[in-house]
């Protein structure tokens, strides 16, 4: 009778061929939509890139066009001067222009069309572009473009946005005075010179979306005052001039600007942009990217560094938005909100951060730091999608493209798979319906990462695992200390780790880029913010390690690791037989 090793079903035995691609694509601030017709994502970003995918695993690149009335691919000096809509006049290339010239001969927008965001207006029967025209000074506008086919062209129709107007009579080359009524001169208040950015948007970085009763909104702003909100007119896809907005709080204070809308996070010039708004199961989720967005590692620039993506959450859709300790997005004073001297009482869910010597691939050159300007999509599929840009420990100022699985905690926070998504099934309602992980596969050593918010970016520090091991009997040991716990018949997981209670879910992950599978947890603490990640490593490499002795030959149905049904007399190797790994020898 031949011997039977016994694999225990969380040892992984490595494929010799991967089961997925991996085809990466660089796009810096990528914003995805659904199209339902080609039944494709598409992602836009900075700089126009674009690119699209059926499965959000293998990217193909192209380019959006621009349009006017004359051509439909038109140089972007020329397709923003003039609006498609008659009642607008308003050249965003000039308006822009007034800023500087950027150290050019003249002022040029080809490297200054920003991170664009893509909606279908049901209304309008169009894909409706917000685009970012970067000026310095603050002379910036989000204007809207629309098109028929989603890949453009896209047409220039009027701006819905403008900031700038700081001094003299440049509030007449705006919709000022559309928005809030005929002025005889600039309002005082936006008189404030180089002190604009202490109070008042740059107006850039928007994310549009419908609310759970159909209104359209816009959230948009980088540092300076802020993160503000608009409500806008499906109609036409610009700001809905029948709202009017009261003036409330004074000076740099303002949380509600007759102009500009809603203030619903940051302001005083504290660092945060991107915000990106997305309802998920009872709550609108904002996440707002904190920090510099470059890669790290200048002690002579703390600003180069230290982007991170914090989440708040609200009952609204215009807020209030607060943290899991109840911290508003909305900053009182300016404090600094990233990096090693972070003072601001940690703002913000700390969804994840710079992090190396993780799986297969986020280790060594690779590491991911910097990561940032998501968007995320609570998809058609039934799964949610967290999607953004990482830089790397050393591959300098280079950026690519990931793609995370997101679910929701018990307590109703978001967290991040600790992998790529690779094409995994799990959907978002399966969580709180089914065990993932049977209880008896969770117990075995693990990798643990705990994702810190006071990372040393000028000395591009990372969040590095520990090892530990879930123990049959509920408690955690090695570098870390605690308990774990799965709520039976759900994926949710409580661990206590070093005395911090830990929320989230335990799901298989895809170790990539290589096709080993492991249980995975993700979990994130209400009363700090901060995230955990872990997985399983009780494989070894050659995925036959912590197996047992098993004499027994019983009857039963015996396939080969391709899925081909071998009979039970068979030759060496390793073979799955009621759902279960065995080594003959």
């Amino acid at each position: 009778m031949r011997k039977y090793l016994y694999i225990l079903l969380s040892a992984l035995v490595p494929m010799s061929a991967v089961a997925y691609t991996l085809k990466r694509v660089s796009v810096h601030d990528p914003s995805i939509v659904w199209e339902p017709v080609s039944q494709t994502y598409y992602i836009f970003g900075s700089h126009r890139a674009a690119a699209k995918t059926t499965d959000l695993m293998s990217w193909t690149t192209f380019t959006a066009p621009w349009a006017t009335a004359t051509s439909n691919n038109a140089d972007p000096n020329v397709a923003f001067t003039k609006p498609g809509i008659a009642s607008s006049a308003f050249d965003a290339i000039k308006w822009s222009a007034r800023g500087g010239t950027q150290g050019q001969a003249k002022y040029d927008v080809t490297g200054n069309q920003w991170a664009p965001d893509i909606i279908w207006n049901k209304a309008m029967n169009k894909w409706c572009m917000y685009l970012s025209v970067n000026g310095d000074n603050w002379y910036s506008s989000i204007i809207l473009l629309t098109a028929d086919n989603i890949e453009g062209p896209y047409l220039y129709q009027a701006p819905v946005v403008m900031s700038g107007f700081h001094t003299g009579t440049a509030y007449k080359d705006t919709d000022l005075e559309q928005a809030i009524g005929t002025q005889a001169s600039l309002p005082d208040r936006y008189a404030v010179g180089n002190k604009w950015g202490s109070r008042y948007p740059n107006c850039i970085d928007p994310c549009v979306f419908y609310d759970e009763e159909g209104k359209l909104w816009m959230s948009y702003g980088s540092w300076s005052g802020g993160i503000w909100m608009l409500e806008l007119d499906e109609n036409t896809g610009l700001r809905d001039y029948n709202v009017t907005y009261t003036l409330t709080g004074s000076g740099d204070g303002v949380t509600i600007d007759p102009y500009f809308g809603k203030k619903i996070a940051g302001g005083f010039y504290v660092s945060g942009e991107a915000s990106y708004i997305e309802y998920i199961g009872g709550y609108y989720y904002l996440f707002v990217t904190y920090g510099g967005l470059a890669a790290g590692g200048n002690a002579n620039d703390y600003n180069n560094g230290g982007y991170q993506m914090r989440v708040f959450r609200s009952e609204k859709p215009d807020g209030p938005y607060n943290d899991s300790r109840n911290n508003s997005a909305v900053f009182p004073s300016y404090l600094l909100n990233f990096g090693v001297k972070e003072n601001d009482n940690f703002r913000g869910v700390n969804i994840f951060g710079a992090y190396t010597s993780w799986g297969n691939q986020a280790k060594g050159n690779y590491g991911e730091r910097s990561q940032g300007h998501n968007s995320i999509i609570a998809a058609e599929d039934g799964r949610t999608y967290l999607v953004y840009h990482t830089r790397f420990q050393n591959w300098g100022e280079s950026h690519q493209v990931r793609v995370h699985q997101v679910f929701q905690s018990k307590n109703g926070w978001l967290v991040v798979t600790p992998f790529e998504y690779t094409g995994e099934e799990v959907k978002s309602a399966d969580i709180a319906t089914t065990q993932q992980i049977a209880t008896d596969r969770i117990p075995g050593k693990y990798k643990l990462l705990i994702h810190k918010y006071k990372l040393n970016h000028t000395k591009k520090e990372a969040s590095e695992p520990t090892d530990i091991e879930l123990k049959d009997d509920g408690s955690v040991t090695g570098g870390a200390t605690g308990t774990w716990k799965i709520e039976e018949g759900t994926s949710y997981v409580t661990l206590k780790i070093n005395n911090t209670y830990y929320h989230g879910v335990m799901v298989e992950q895809t170790l990539e880029p290589t096709d080993t599978k492991a249980p995975a947890f993700t979990a994130i603490a209400a009363t700090t913010g901060e995230t955990v990640w872990g997985y399983q490593t009780e494989a070894s490499a050659s995925g036959i390690a912590n197996m047992t002795i098993d004499n027994d030959s019983a009857t039963g149905i015996i396939y080969n690791l391709n899925g081909r049904r071998i009979k039970n007399a068979h030759s060496k190797g390793i073979y799955i037989r009621n759902g279960k790994k065995y080594l003959v020898r």
